[in-house]
């Protein structure tokens, strides 16, 4: 989960302003299944996320995020992780204004799915919790120099699992079911976080990691290891920040 829960207080207040001032007209039934599947995913559901982010040589995230550049960055296939590893990828937004015209463009969607089968609840509620999961893709306009990159993944609440929760599988891009994956848990800077480890391995066993690029303040030994570690993948492209990095 995301260490820092304002991030989706954010994203659900705007959701909220936009649906109370909305600029569709949407019946009753439609608003209230919005509304329900807002504040009744939270309670049942957990949204694991992996952050990453488009650009590969960013002085602010080696600064935060690789201990002062002295870490390294892996790069990631987008593809085979959206197509094959059963997760959700967005490109997170930080634009209020388009969250403002997602909120009224779901609401008409539900509002028209509603009228033309005022009878299929079920199918309703499926666009409604869609639309709502969606909000996990925007965030504060002052992080955008970030270019975030969301995976997730959802999973269920249920008190009797070893960590509360529960992963009920996934599906790939292509509709084929995706086995469940075993919830874990670390210990971490913020306590103990709970996660599902992603499969990183093709089946033909090369790795899903396309490139390692090391920080430009990695210390020599640390580098000369990490490389000793990759050498084993010659597929995998290799590169060295030169950012000037005090």
């Amino acid at each position: 989960m995301m260490n820092d829960k304002s991030e989706y207080l954010y994203s659900r207040s705007k959701f909220v302003e936009a649906y109370q001032n909305r600029e569709v007209w949407v019946e009753e039934v439609p608003r209230w299944m919005a509304n329900i599947k807002l504040n009744t995913h939270e309670p049942s559901t957990v949204m694991m996320i992996g952050c990453l982010t488009e650009d590969h040589d960013d002085v602010g995230l080696w600064e935060r995020y690789a201990n002062f550049g002295k870490g390294c960055v892996l790069g990631f296939d987008a593809n085979w992780l959206s197509e094959r590893a059963g997760v959700a990828i967005r490109r997170v937004s930080y634009d209020a204004d388009y969250l403002r015209d997602f909120v009224n463009a779901g609401l008409a969607t539900l509002q028209s799915h509603y009228e033309e089968n005022p009878e299929d609840c079920d199918e309703l509620a499926q666009f409604a919790t869609m639309f709502v999961l969606d909000l996990y893709a925007f965030k504060d306009p002052r992080f955008c120099s970030e270019r975030e990159v969301r995976i997730s993944r959802l999973t269920l609440t249920d008190d009797t699992a070893e960590f509360g929760l529960v992963d009920p599988g996934g599906q790939r891009i292509d509709n084929q079911e995706v086995p469940a994956l075993q919830i874990q848990q670390r210990r971490g800077a913020y306590g103990p976080t709970r996660f599902v480890e992603l499969p990183l391995w093709d089946e033909n066993e090369k790795p899903v990691i396309r490139s390692l690029g090391y920080g430009p303040n990695i210390d020599v030994e640390a580098e000369a290891s990490v490389k000793d570690a990759a050498s084993t993948h010659p597929e995998i492209t290799q590169w060295k920040s030169d950012l000037p990095l005090r």
